[in-house]
């Protein structure tokens, strides 16, 4: 029971010494940098995104266009 109280106790306190040294050094700075480069990540993604749609929208046209084909061919050969 004492050990778990003990581990709580430095838990909290490293906890705090943590919290404190993070402000201390600027931990504003990098989360402010840090959001900048997930947004810039997030619009790079969706560009991504946006191109691979594009790219299966024109993969679908074309296997559409080639069971046309394939469906002409199969009429024509007996």
């Amino acid at each position: 029971m004492i050990k778990a109280i003990i581990k709580l106790v430095l838990g909290i306190s490293l906890g705090i010494i943590l919290l404190y040294l993070f402000i201390y050094f600027g931990g504003a700075d990098y989360l402010e940098e840090f959001g900048r480069k997930t947004e810039q990540a997030g619009k790079e993604l969706k560009q991504y995104e946006k191109d691979v749609k594009d790219a299966t929208t024109t993969v679908e046209k074309s296997l559409k266009k080639l069971e046309k084909a394939k469906d002409k061919v199969k009429e024509k050969i007996p």
